[in-house]
């Protein structure tokens, strides 16, 4: 993976953590994440390579246009697990940087 693609996707992980989601549209997230995705077994068996594979691409894209394009090329079902891998990742970011503790 290339460095400018690294500091892309942490800009935009920076912006969702203050509740700015460039890539991803209100409707698309408040439609998926209604079902928490702890009762989808998300991250099992050959999903863990597909998600990968879906985030390496988006990644890939050079600019922000075409990491669009991208999520707008796929599958409803991949653009799902790919949100949802992409909020997970956010949601980790987040709980890591609090200082909160049970």
């Amino acid at each position: 993976m290339e460095e400018q693609h690294l500091k892309q996707i942490e800009l935009l992980l920076t912006q969702s953590l203050n509740g700015i989601h460039l890539l991803f549209d209100r409707e698309h997230i408040a439609n998926i994440l209604k079902i928490p995705t702890e009762e989808l077994n998300l991250f099992e068996g050959h999903k863990i390579g597909r998600i990968q594979d879906l985030f390496n691409k988006l990644i890939e894209n050079s600019t922000f246009s075409e990491k669009k394009v991208f999520l707008s090329s796929l599958d409803q079902e991949s653009y799902e697990l790919l949100l949802r891998a992409y909020f997970h990742i956010v949601d980790n970011t987040v709980l890591m940087a609090s200082n909160y503790e049970h």
